[in-house]
């Protein structure tokens, strides 16, 4: 068992997936592509941008896990807006079995009065933190910058506001980290929301000397629109113009020959040519090392989206024009004054009635402000019975996801009011109605709403809802989004310019219109302003088709390269060897293993041989392999070869003396003494080279006699197991004839065959490192000649791992585990 447990941990250990397997999550390609390809690098600084329902919070949760698990980041710090902080942490717990530390002002105080004023974020190698709390207090943001990280994260990173004369407390507070900090990953799903500069700003926190200019960037995004269209018509073969080499040899300009020689490859119709122009090309131009963004168009698994509109008569004046107080107060920030009342609104008289009709629909509810949420929670009351979960920032983070998961369980809430802090980040795909009570001028608030239903892997079509009074000033907002900007059953691209382009006038109109039924020169004015609308939401595509950049999506996203990794994942996946092995190893401790319905295994941990068993609750667990029943059922913990539980059972045999000795007797017709020894050639080296790739702990068997003789491969172990017999070795040690210079002797002789072997290995790992790590280097020493994106920090790392990792190679020593002496006698 111990010979096993060592062999299997050295193959877990040199997984080309080690961190890839332990996510409770379904195999979606293009997380797992970026997964890969930013972990290629030693420690990443990028951007994670794909639309919303594409996946990001997965995608830095993935990069984190492989992280921790190849050693490359100890220490981790993940910053998200105050609504998300338990969010985030429920979901590494559940999907990633991380445990992080939440740090607010409380636990700092507490910690510091236990520590006796040490630093708290000292406390914990995994840590999580609002924003806001960190960038409000300058203490604790000192405190936090001073701990130091290997890792940080930044959610909503959209909300970090700079401009080329100022910048925010939050954008100062990741600035801060930024420096100190080796990896960085920002996620926003609007990379662009506020303009070229909040962009230029999240870049320039990932590499401050490639973005230490504004003008200057906005000179070279000039040209992403221009080479995003050369792209374009590399990739659907069309004939490059005379403007388009030169543009290409503008770009090139480091490296003209290399361009050259492509575009003869292309001209000559060689295989792979237009492939490998388009690498170059990505390579050397635009953001595309440091920015990941997937679209929904080159993705598949979307569902529809269904809008039901819900126009109702016979308003009165004054509800009318209760309406319009409410848009323009919630649009100019005086909502505070308004009184809420919606009792006898005719939007709560159909949304009682809805819930009636459809008893088993889930229905997510979004509106403005938590004052609003409240008011519809007392007047809804008044005309239902209902389940009603709330969701608002007035709530404790606690009771929020209580709420949240309240609203997920099949026999739960109904229906969950929710303020517009739930539009971001929270994940509600598993409700198919969408009610938007009131409708925001800004149109990307309104698709990150209904990003909250509308995700990759949502199964059904998603129903969208906008009740709203005929003649009011709702109603033009509504007839706007439908039917100038198709907002409701299409994703909406370019919120923010047709934010600044429209929002004023919208709000005049709206207001205007309130009262009444429209009069022929109002609804025409109203048609028109729709129709210009439209015609800049067309505009805009076209615009966006153009600059559509072709590159960032070949660098987002490679199906092929996905497929490999998916594939290996999967064959991770099937294997039984885990299972096996852990069954043995919780019997071993004492723990009892009961198989259940479709291979579950409870795992009861009362009676184990060693206290507070690591990983297993008190009251026992239910636990799978089978990553598709993971997913359908969360009460069920799902294992990995990534999982705490493996990894800590394999230690507690490991570094115990389970296993270390023992003799044992073998029926023979001659009398012979075997020594059956297990050697461990292991390298000490910082767990951040991750050296474990090449030559992780390996166990070495070998088997010798007392003739000298090397029977290791003539007896292998699980044959001489099924044949030796248990017998007491004290009883041997007294035999005449034996001392302790013959057990040396054969100690010795085991050893020399080891390091025979040993040296085999430390040349095939030496040549194997060389092989990648060496060609790693040269890539990005090249890719600097002609990308000035690839950082020096960046090369300077790759040389290291390459000198450290030859050295933990080079200066390898065995180390003796086990030994098993075996009498061979004629039977008595």
């Amino acid at each position: 068992l111990r010979l096993r447990t060592l062999q299997t941990r050295t193959a877990f250990r040199q997984s080309e997936v080690r961190g890839f397997l332990g996510g409770r999550i379904d195999l979606i390609p293009h997380q797992y592509y970026i997964l890969h390809e930013v972990t290629r690098r030693q420690i990443p600084r990028v951007l994670l941008a794909d639309e919303v329902g594409l996946g990001k919070t997965i995608e830095a949760c993935l990069i984190l896990q492989r992280l921790l698990a190849t050693g490359r980041a100890q220490r981790a710090l993940i910053l998200v807006p105050e609504p998300l902080v338990h969010q985030w942490f429920v979901e590494l717990l559940r999907r990633f079995n991380r445990w992080f530390t939440i740090f607010d002002e409380e636990r700092c105080l507490a910690l510091q009065e236990s520590e006796h004023g040490q630093n708290p974020f000292l406390s914990s190698q995994l840590a999580l933190a609002s924003v806001s709390f960190l960038a409000s207090n300058e203490s604790r943001r000192d405190q936090a910058v001073a701990a130091g990280w290997d890792l940080v994260i930044v959610d909503e990173a959209h909300h970090l506001g700079w401009t080329p004369e100022a910048a925010s407390p939050d954008y100062v507070l990741v600035e801060q980290l930024a420096q100190r900090t080796p990896g960085l990953l920002l996620l926003t799903a609007t990379p662009t929301q506020l303009g070229l500069a909040g962009h230029f700003a999240r870049l320039r926190l990932l590499d401050p000397h490639r973005y230490s200019d504004y003008g200057t960037f906005l000179n070279e995004a000039k040209d992403f629109g221009t080479v995003a269209a050369i792209a374009g018509k590399i990739i659907e073969a069309k004939k490059l113009t005379a403007k388009d080499l030169a543009t290409l040899r503008r770009i090139f300009d480091r490296a003209p020959d290399n361009l050259d020689r492509h575009l003869a490859a292309v001209a000559a119709g060689q295989p792979g040519a237009r492939e490998a122009l388009l690498r170059t090309l990505l390579d050397q131009h635009g953001t595309g090392r440091v920015v990941f963004r997937n679209t929904r168009a080159a993705m598949t698994g979307f569902p529809k989206r269904s809008y039901c509109p819900v126009v109702l008569p016979d308003a009165s004046p004054d509800q009318l024009a209760r309406s319009a107080r409410e848009l323009i107060a919630e649009e100019t920030g005086t909502a505070a004054e308004l009184d809420y009342a919606f009792k006898d609104d005719p939007r709560i008289l159909w949304l009682a009635t809805f819930l009636r009709r459809h008893p088993a629909a889930k229905v997510l509810l979004i509106c403005r402000t938590e004052r609003k949420v409240l008011a519809l929670e007392a007047a809804l009351k008044e005309r239902i019975n209902v389940n009603l979960a709330l969701f608002h920032e007035g709530l404790p983070l606690v009771q929020r996801d209580r709420q949240a998961a309240w609203f997920a369980e099949p026999a739960g809430a109904q229906i969950m009011l929710c303020s517009e802090i739930g539009s971001e980040g929270r994940n509600f795909q598993f409700a198919h109605h969408l009610v938007l009570f009131d409708l925001p001028l800004n149109p990307a608030l309104v698709e990150q709403r209904i990003g909250r239903l509308d995700r990759i892997g949502q199964t059904q079509t998603i129903r969208i809802h906008v009740p709203c009074l005929a003649g009011g000033a709702d109603e033009v907002v509504a007839a706007w989004y439908h039917r100038g900007l198709d907002a409701f059953e299409t994703p909406l691209h370019g919120g923010h310019d047709t934010l600044v382009a429209f929002r004023d006038r919208l709000l005049k109109l709206a207001a205007d219109y309130a009262g009444g039924s429209l009069g022929d020169a109002a609804q025409a004015e109203l048609d028109a302003f729709i129709a210009e609308t439209a015609k800049f939401r067309a505009d805009l595509l076209q615009k966006l088709k153009q600059g559509r950049d072709r590159l960032l999506e070949l660098n987002s996203f490679d199906r092929e390269a996905a497929a490999a990794v998916l594939d290996r994942v999967r064959a991770a996946d099937a294997d039984p060897q885990p299972r096996r092995l852990l069954t043995e190893l919780l019997e071993h401790f004492g723990v009892r293993v009961k198989e259940h319905e479709e291979g579950d295994l409870h795992l009861d941990a009362d009676h184990a041989y060693v206290e507070g068993f690591p990983s297993i609750p008190r009251e026992g667990m239910l636990a799978t392999f089978d990553r598709t029943r993971a997913i359908a059922r969360e009460d069920i913990r799902f294992l990995s070869a990534d999982h705490p539980l493996l990894q800590d059972t394999v230690d507690l045999l490991v570094d115990s003396p389970a296993g270390t000795t023992a003799f044992c007797t073998l029926a023979a017709d001659r009398p012979n003494l075997l020594l059956e020894a297990v050697f461990v050639l292991e390298t000490v080296a910082d767990a951040r080279w991750h050296v474990d790739e090449f030559l992780a702990p390996t166990p070495l068997r070998v088997l010798v006699d007392i003739h000298g003789h090397d029977l290791t491969d003539e007896r292998d172990t699980a044959a001489l197991s099924g044949a030796v017999k248990d017998a007491p070795l004290p009883r041997f040690l007294e035999k005449p004839g034996f001392n302790g210079t013959l057990l040396k002797n054969l100690v010795t002789g085991a050893a020399d065959r080891a390091e025979l072997r040993a040296k085999t290995l430390k040349a095939a790992a030496r040549e194997k490192a060389a092989a990648a790590l060496t060609e790693e280097l040269q890539r990005l020493v090249d890719l600097s000649k002609l990308n000035d994106h690839v950082r020096p920090a960046e090369i300077e790392l790759a040389k290291k791992r390459v000198r450290h990792t030859r050295t933990a190679i080079e200066d390898a020593r065995l180390r003796l585990d086990s030994i098993r002496l075996i009498l061979e006698a004629p039977e008595e």
